[in-house]
């Protein structure tokens, strides 16, 4: 089958919308991981998702549906928690990755939610992303877009220096807690696009490659929307003449892409 007749199959149309969105928008979020250092958060988050699946099976819900909601209260709390712990969100992320765990594994226990089905979510394929989770996908890359440029001098302030940001009146707190909600979010779907042990292929990677080329933070975000679209495309149309699954091929291209631009930068640095 040649691209054109794939795009004739809904399946492989909502799979190229996904691919199309979450690479140009995601990725974004990826700059705020790696310039906070919220690395360690995200896996917070997942075991957080995992939670929300159970309890979404456990009331008859979507596990995805589920799994947003939990994630996005954890994302709400991260923030103020630290604060009141006086600790590195980082640290509090290991409070609610065991807390968000313990409890999950008690309802497969008492309430007979099949754990199977709730790890299921953590094995995303963009071929199995329904009508809904292509609308839920549209609906945050538009808000991710949307805070990036209505705000942008303000989570460059809260990127770059808090000081400064509270000296200048910016809401830091509210700022920071916002990205650190889409950021969950974002999470969320991108566990549903490419699984969970995969996420950072199509978040993280392609916003250190922006960080590493990039002058300032407009061009970091520009180009990880760039390379985020080259990742997801790229892998999405890769996995589909070689037959191999989407969600390894769309990180792979991101590590592979990552490597060169490094190597590049090494040499001409040199």
């Amino acid at each position: 089958m040649s691209f054109v007749d794939y795009m004739q199959i809904p399946l492989f149309q909502r799979a190229m919308i996904a691919a199309a969105v979450t690479g140009a928008t995601l990725p974004l979020l990826g700059v705020v991981i790696a310039t906070l250092n919220l690395t360690v958060i995200r896996f917070a988050l997942m075991h957080a998702g995992l939670l929300g699946a159970a309890i979404g099976l456990g009331l008859g819900i979507p596990p995805l549906t589920g799994a947003l909601v939990t994630i996005g209260i954890s994302s709400l709390l991260l923030g103020p928690w630290s604060d009141r712990m006086k600790v590195d969100t980082g640290l509090t992320g290991a409070f609610f990755m065991t807390g968000t765990m313990a409890v999950a594994f008690l309802l497969f226990y008492k309430a007979g939610v099949p754990a199977m089905e709730a790890f299921a979510l953590f094995t995303g394929s963009l071929l199995t992303v329904t009508s809904r989770e292509v609308w839920f996908v549209a609906a945050l890359g538009i808000v991710v877009t949307a805070c990036f440029t209505l705000f942008y001098r303000e989570v460059q302030l809260v990127l770059y220096n808090q000081e400064l940001a509270e000296s200048l009146g910016v809401p830091v707190g509210i700022i920071r807690n916002s990205l650190l909600l889409l950021t969950g979010l974002a999470i969320g779907l991108a566990i549903r696009v490419v699984g969970a042990l995969l996420i950072d292929g199509l978040i993280l990677l392609p916003g250190l490659s922006a960080l590493s080329l990039a002058r300032d933070l407009r061009s970091a975000l520009l180009l990880s929307s760039l390379f985020g679209i080259w990742s997801a495309m790229g892998g999405f149309i890769i996995s589909l003449f070689f037959d191999v699954p989407t969600g390894p091929t769309i990180t792979l291209v991101g590590v592979v892409l990552l490597a060169v631009i490094t190597v590049a930068k090494g040499r001409f640095d040199g």
